[in-house]
């Protein structure tokens, strides 16, 4: 384009009608013709705003990342239109990328030619200033992502009766005991929460309040207070309830919401409104990282194995002797924890698959050794005795089990059973490891290698199992009892609870229950495992579906149609959430187990 082109252009403009041309050729001076090819990016995301684009020819795609990390299609435009605007107004970064669709042929205006127009056009500048914020609220919207199921023409109709809200650091936002009348999504800065005196949580970009009253229609519970400046995104309440009426995702997101932060006012919630029913989810696959372990640890064993019955060396025997008890139960726990969408970190279970170990089987022992062995009383063949066993060991793991976790973070079931198996097998571990030691003590390497390749084999059907069982069982009780967590939601009668703990009892006292002939001994151990793993099998399913269920709810899968993804690209790997620990996959934007919003690490 030629200067006259470019004044045509500008005097053509619907914002810039009205200005003389002696100053429209002033600006055009400085304004400089550019093309893009497909894929080129005009403005890129984080950058220092210098200067702005009109598009002549061709269209460009407007995006941004949100929280997470991932990559979200704002706006496609056309001609005409004028991007990189707001970062010259604001004089802040580039908030979004924008990248050409096909060639694109643009005007470059720098500072000062953009300057010079938006003073000499008050139609110019004053068009700017609202569009800058309906961009600005409708991109903030579109990254806190409990709107990511409405359509993008529709959210920015929502952006146009959404109100920004500056906050200075300890103005009181919401008063606990104050009616409900507004929503609060926070797009920059920190907020505290506090209910009785008690900080309940720290909420930051991404987060939102209010919807608690909104919901139940109930007065606030909590107080929040600006913990440092920053900037809110407010919704009346009539516009609020208007959105959730008319989506039903959304609104099956703010009652997972609810389930999760006020479970005792969900009565309340459903009782005024509809009930929600989420669609049943499909379940994706289990993650594999059990094989890496079974290759590393089981790899491990063989190659110790074959060296041990060659060099026949103390040392190596002793090796060989804690991997191969290891070996099996590390397997399992990673087997289990593998079919867990939502899980805690590894150290967390690592802590407790040791801590039974260190702290279970001493106190076992000593209970079996007061209660039978000291007393003389140690023969299996009579079901009293491992019928004691059975209760005192599984009371032992419980016992370290629950210690070590909080009632309210074990929000679902799929988290009892995976601490369970931790637990147990942790226990399974030592025990072999005792169980070899003993053949080992008495000079034979062989049979320390068998009795360690028997116990890994038949790990999974021993200690891992029943403690899963068990703990699942608890938990259903607890559950019910409280009425909180999303176990609430399972129709599981509490008599399920008790027929698990027992089952669990029972199948252990068989286990270990001896027979005068072996064919009979082999059967019971067929029997009692293919019982114990059926049984473990149902609380998996039955968790995982509830798990997914909730996650579902409160995170809708949403498809980007984003044509260019920018170099950078979708960060990989898994989200942790900063107010509970919980790993969550990288499709997540809000967490299933506490509701915070959650980040892509940098």
């Amino acid at each position: 384009m030629n200067r006259e082109d470019i004044i045509a252009f500008l005097g053509d403009h619907a914002l810039l009608r009205g200005i003389p041309d002696p100053e429209l050729r002033i600006a055009a001076a400085s304004i400089e013709p550019v093309s893009f090819e497909d894929g080129r990016s005009l403005l890129v995301e984080g950058d220092t705003g210098t200067d702005c684009y009109f598009i002549c020819r061709g269209s460009v795609q407007v995006s941004s990342r949100n929280l997470v990390g991932k990559t979200l299609l704002l706006a496609e435009l056309g001609p005409g239109a004028l991007v990189g605007e707001i970062g010259l107004l604001r004089r802040e970064r580039r908030t979004a990328t924008v990248t050409a669709i096909g060639d694109v042929e643009a005007l470059r205006l720098d500072r000062r030619s953009f300057e010079l127009l938006a003073e000499r056009s008050p139609l110019f500048h004053e068009s700017l200033l609202l569009t800058v914020r309906i961009r600005m609220i409708h991109r903030l919207l579109r990254k806190a992502s409990i709107w990511s199921d409405i359509p993008d023409a529709e959210l920015r109709g929502l952006a146009e009766i959404t109100t920004v809200l500056p906050m200075k650091k300890g103005d009181i936002l919401v008063r606990e005991g104050d009616a409900a009348d507004r929503f609060y999504m926070i797009s920059a800065g920190r907020v505290e929460v506090r209910a009785s005196g008690r900080r309940k949580a720290q909420l930051r970009e991404g987060d939102f309040f209010g919807e608690i009253g909104l919901l139940s229609g109930t007065p606030a519970e909590a107080t929040a207070t600006a913990a440092e400046d920053g900037e809110l995104l407010v919704m009346g309440k009539s516009e609020f309830q208007y959105i959730l009426d008319y989506y039903a995702p959304v609104r099956r997101q703010f009652m997972e919401m609810l389930r999760i932060r006020a479970p005792h006012l969900m009565p309340r919630a459903e009782g005024v409104e509809a009930p929600v029913v989420a669609p049943e989810p499909a379940l994706p696959k289990a993650k594999e990282r059990w094989v890496d372990a079974l290759l590393w640890l089981g790899g491990g064993f063989v190659l110790l194995t074959v060296l041990a019955l060659i060099v026949r060396s103390d040392w190596l025997s002793f090796v060989t002797l804690i991997v191969g008890g290891f070996v099996g139960p590390v397997t399992f726990v990673s087997y289990i924890r593998g079919h867990q969408l939502l899980g805690f970190s590894s150290l967390r279970l690592g802590l407790i698959f040791l801590s039974s170990a260190v702290v279970a089987v001493p106190l076992a022992w000593y209970l079996e050794h007061v209660s039978l062995f000291g007393a003389g009383q140690g023969d299996f063949t009579h079901f009293r005795v491992p019928l004691t066993v059975s209760v005192i060991e599984e009371g032992a793991k419980l016992l370290v089990c629950l210690a070590l976790l909080r009632t309210k973070q074990m929000r679902f079931l799929m988290d009892a059973v995976v601490f369970g198996a931790a637990a147990g097998m942790g226990f399974a571990a030592i025990e072999s490891v005792i169980y070899g030691w003993s053949h080992l003590g008495e000079a034979s390497s062989a049979g320390m290698l068998s009795v360690l390749w028997i116990r890994a084999l038949l790990s999974p059907f021993g200690h891992g199992t029943w403690t899963a069982i068990a703990a699942a069982g608890i938990w259903i009780a607890s559950a019910r009892a409280s009425g909180t967590g999303a176990g609430a939601r399972l129709r599981m009668r509490p008599w399920i609870a008790v027929l698990l703990l027992a089952a669990v009892v029972a199948l252990h006292a068989l286990w270990d229950l001896r027979f005068a002939g072996g064919l009979a001994k082999v059967g019971m151990m067929a029997a009692v495992g293919g019982a114990g793993i059926g049984l473990l099998y149902w609380l998996i399913r039955t968790g995982r579906r509830e798990e997914y269920r909730a996650f579902a709810a409160l995170n809708p899968y949403v498809q980007e149609s984003v044509r260019h993804v920018d170099a950078v690209g979708e960060a990989p790997g898994e989200l942790r959430c900063d107010g509970c620990g919980t790993v969550s996959p990288r499709e997540t934007r809000y967490c299933a187990r506490c509701g915070r919003a959650l980040r892509a690490k940098d």
